[in-house]
């Protein structure tokens, strides 16, 4: 038999004007028709529609308006399509996209639509290769090796379709038994009757073998495998010094032969040399290293070097993902290439980002505890948790944390409910394996949130020299960390995680009751669970009332984003709710109680499952009290040092509202549980300084309290040749931002101009969603006459697929907001015009910046000249720093905010940038400065 056990199948595909099937409209349908002897049969055609194609749709699929000119109706096409069809199984890539159309179309014309069996292949890839990058049908076709020569034409993503198809079935009938049964146990469970379908299919197929089928090839650089150690570590003396670490440097060092284009760097020499003594002085070191320094090898080697003679562990943290994922698994490997000995490197992340074995094989072998939602996303964790060798979510692309919470917080591993050594998958564990190796390990990477969170020092263990990367954002991370919110999913998951009813009685207390057969405990069990059940029910009811409240005095459901406000005693939202609060506290305490006499009462039980579950339930009941002191903090806003906020859901069908707090001199904890800890701690970024002054972060980030004699600050300039690589222009005849309207229409017309002239890479940088989806709306059309393609953040796809798109089209637009600002980096001609819309000062009202605003003046202190300024300088060249990347770069920054030029304040601004400015009263003389430098 042939693919899916039938003689023939059809794989489709459609191209049509946009996603809303009843308004929009097929313009192409692709179609192969493969039999099981091998023989392929083609359908392809151009559909007419009065409709015209938008500009991005031509863009993405190169069909455009004349193209369709001559081509048939789909009063032609359609039936010549279901006539090619007949009666065979149907294959599509997000098959109901698809469906939809044909059947709306079918609709309109009054004639009969699809009834085959259809198989869709997005929803088996990701059952089946949930560590694939993604599951767009481009990236399967090339996991499976099928080239495709022409994306998103119907007839090349059919056949795309199809081969991707066969690679799914093959897999499929490949898998051992032991996951083919337990994927085919909860796929029932799940009540998808496709994919019930479609395993029935293969259980059939594979009763005929007398062994499974080999995997089918792939190409293993399309699937996610992420490591977490790497070298091994060397243990005695070696020889170290601040001249043997400057010699990796020198023109002709070891660097050179293993770095390609490496070249002698004075900066990055010195910068080595300095955190060199930094280590070996106990200082707190804060060095700024301009762009293109290399700063992560300056810091690295040393970092080494250290290490190794002393027999200890360096941590080294950072604020993305990117950068993390550059140390480890580029930077480090060309270190270890340099250096005469082996060492180990460990990265290390929070207890959350992975799975928990014991608790997922208890949804395994039991789905129904769960609820229908929970059991479809289960679906997706398991083929992976089966195969996987480090249990970290980040490498399952088919499930996502943030829309999966609910189930997400049963599975991961949580500290709170560990059960350690006890646990029967502790061998496995990968949380344990990870944490074994921290002992070993010689330099430790890890994130700005984990290395707050290990304060303690109960995940790192003992280390005394830290290394912080990207350290312009330590203060907010720790805002964030050291502060914290009540929200619904909170107490839905701490007291789900004790004790619920639906579908099926479960949680914790259920699990280990129905293990003790012990009548005496049924009185304090039924109790706990009624008071559990109730503190429930009044969480959905005061969250309810919260999110009614926000609405009743900020309207926030007319908003377009959510809102933030500051509260204390005498706020409304707060006075509104604060009884109701402070009884869902008293329903928590006799949830507590109850459930702290039924520990007690339970005594010591006999048994490993039963003492198992013994100690889940006493880390439930810590987490119970951890959320009941938090409810306790967000009810007493009176703390002149910490900030309290509300906020509203971002969707108006959602009761996710929440209240928030959060302290505002970070830097004092930061001291206090860290730095004085520590023998010497690096700060590094590309922006520490405002107008070469250091003294912004020093009070920000703590080291203030320091010993002034242990404090050190180093500013290194970049290597580029800005004078010559980098031409600033500041537009001041524009109007001024307050002039709202009249400023962005103004910034489009810039924007267009110089597309139109110079058709070169260029973005733009916005300080507010609403000002870029204004000035986007506003360049739509012009830009689809001028065939270029203008990308929006937020409009146009994903942030990793717009920058994608940006890169690849050297003649694109991307409009961005504060994602762009920092950590983004463009090569080359794909941006070669950068555009300031604003100087990117803090929202005044936000909740945050107020608090500190006023805590300033509660100090006699200037706020805007000490905080706002600062800030937004520094934001400000964070911004700049997206547009020169390397030595060969050349690019314009065109500054579009007059302030800079005409406001006290605007000279700081023009300090922080690398080369002069040139100030331009008209757009004529704008548009001839751009064409001299980017001729």
């Amino acid at each position: 038999m042939g693919i899916f056990g039938y003689s023939k199948v059809v794989a489709f595909d459609l191209e049509t004007t946009g996603l809303d099937s009843v308004y929009d409209e097929i313009i192409e349908i692709g179609a192969v028709k493969l039999f099981e002897n091998g023989r392929i049969e083609k359908f392809n055609s151009l559909v007419s529609t009065d409709r015209p194609i938008p500009f991005f749709v031509s863009q993405l699929t190169g069909i455009d308006n004349e193209m369709i000119l001559d081509a048939p109706g789909i009063d032609k096409v359609l039936p010549n399509f279901l006539d090619f069809v007949g009666d065979a199984p149907l294959i599509a890539h997000n098959a109901d996209f698809d469906l939809s159309f044909i059947r709306e179309a079918a609709r309109k014309l009054g004639i009969k639509s699809l009834r085959n069996r259809i198989f869709d292949t997005l929803l088996i890839a990701r059952l089946l290769y949930p560590n694939c990058l993604n599951h767009q049908l481009e990236t399967l076709s090339s996991l499976f090796n099928f080239k495709m020569d022409n994306q998103h034409r119907a007839l090349d993503d059919a056949e795309a379709c199809l081969a991707v198809a066969q690679g799914l079935w093959q897999r499929t009938l490949s898998l051992r038994l032991e996951m083919f049964q337990t994927l085919e146990e909860l796929i029932f469970a799940t009540g998808n009757f496709d994919l019930e379908f479609y395993w029935g299919r293969a259980r059939e197929v594979r009763s005929s073998f007398e062994k499974a089928l080999d995997p089918p090839e792939i190409n293993e650089k399309y699937l996610l495998k992420l490591q977490n150690s790497f070298g091994k570590p060397t243990r005695g003396k070696i020889d170290f010094s601040p001249e043997i670490v400057s010699k990796y440097f020198l023109t002709d060092g070891l660097l050179s032969e293993k770095v390609f284009g490496f070249r002698f760097r004075p900066q990055q020499s010195d910068m080595a040399e300095t955190v060199t003594y930094a280590m070996i002085n106990g200082e707190l070191l804060m060095i700024e290293a301009g762009t293109g320094v290399g700063k992560s090898f300056a810091y690295l080697v040393p970092a080494v070097y250290w290490a190794v003679s002393n027999g200890e562990k360096v941590v080294i943290s950072t604020y993305t993902k990117a950068l993390q994922e550059q140390l480890f698994n580029k930077d480090i490997p060309t270190i270890a290439e340099c250096v005469p000995f082996d060492f180990n490197v460990l990265l290390l992340k929070g207890k959350g980002n992975y799975l928990c074995l014991y608790r997922l094989d208890r949804f395994i072998k039991d789905p129904v505890l769960l609820p229908i939602s929970d059991r479809k996303a289960l679906l997706y964790l398991v083929s992976w948790a089966m195969e996987t060798e480090s249990g970290d979510i980040a490498e399952n692309s088919s499930f996502n944390i943030f829309f999966q919470t609910s189930l997400w917080e049963k599975i991961r591993a949580d500290g709170h409910t560990c059960v350690g050594k006890k646990c029967p998958f502790y061998a496995g564990c990968f949380v344990y394996k990870v944490r074994r190796k921290v002992q070993d390990a010689q330099l430790l990477i890890v994130n700005h949130a984990l290395l707050l969170s290990d304060i303690e020092g109960a995940i790192l263990g003992d280390y005394e020299t830290l290394i912080i990367d990207e350290a312009h954002n330590l203060d907010k991370v720790a805002a964030d960390y050291l502060g914290g919110a009540i929200a619904v999913w909170r107490f839905r998951s701490v007291l789900d995680g004790i004790y619920t009813e639906s579908p099926i009685p479960s949680g914790t207390l259920n699990y280990l009751m129905s293990e003790i057969e012990t009548p005496e405990l049924q009185g304090l069990y039924d109790d706990t669970k009624e008071a559990i059940s109730k503190a429930k029910d009044f969480v959905e009811s005061f969250f309810s009332e919260l999110t009614l409240s926000i609405e009743n005095l900020y309207h926030w459901k007319n908003r377009r984003y959510s809102v933030r406000k500051r509260y204390d005693f005498v706020n409304p939202v707060f006075r509104a709710v604060e009884q109701s609060a402070l009884k869902l506290y008293d329903l928590l305490k006799a949830a507590h109680i109850n459930l702290d006499k039924f520990i007690i009462k339970t005594g010591q039980p006999k048994g490993e499952k039963i003492e198992r579950l013994f100690e889940e339930l006493k880390g439930e009941k810590s987490r119970l009290v951890e959320i009941m002191d938090d409810l306790l903090m967000v009810l007493n806003p009176e703390d002149p040092e910490i900030v309290y906020w509300l906020t509203s859901p971002s969707n108006e069908n959602s009761v996710d509202s929440r209240l928030c707090w959060s302290p505002l001199d970070v830097g004092q904890i930061l001291n206090n549980a860290l730095y004085e800890k520590l023998n010497s701690v690096i700060f590094t970024s590309a922006t520490l300084a405002v107008t070469s002054d250091f003294n912004y972060y020093i009070e920000r980030l703590g080291l203030s309290y320091s010993q002034i004699d242990r404090v050190r600050t180093v500013l290194l300039g970049s290597p580029y040749d800005y004078n010559k690589q980098l031409k600033i222009i500041v537009a001041a005849y524009m109007p001024d931002p307050k002039d709202y309207n009249r400023f962005l229409k103004s910034i489009g017309g810039i924007v267009l101009e110089t597309s139109k002239k110079f058709r070169k890479g260029t973005m733009v940088l916005f300080t507010s969603h609403d000002a870029l989806r204004q000035v986007y709306k506003d360049l739509y059309n012009n830009f689809k006459l001028e065939r270029l393609k203008l990308l929006g953040q937020g409009l146009t796809g994903s942030l990793s697929g717009i920058s994608r798109q940006f890169i690849d089209n050297e003649e694109s637009v991307l409009l961005g907001t504060e994602s762009f600002w920092q950590g983004v980096d463009i090569p080359g001609k794909s941006l070669e015009v950068l555009m300031i819309m604003k100087l990117p000062f803090a929202v005044p009202n936000d909740p945050y910046v107020e608090a500190m605003c006023e805590d300033f003046q509660r100090h006699g202190r200037n706020s805007f000249e000490e905080y706002i300024i600062p800030q937004a300088v520094i934001r400000f060249r964070q911004g700049v720093g997206r547009l020169i990347r390397s030595e060969t770069d050349k690019g314009v920054l065109v500054i579009l905010d007059k302030r800079i030029v005409k406001a006290r304040y605007g000279g700081k601004f023009l300090r922080s940038l690398p080369t002069k400015t040139v100030t331009v009263e008209n757009v004529d003389l704008l548009l001839d400065i751009l064409s001299n430098h980017l001729s």
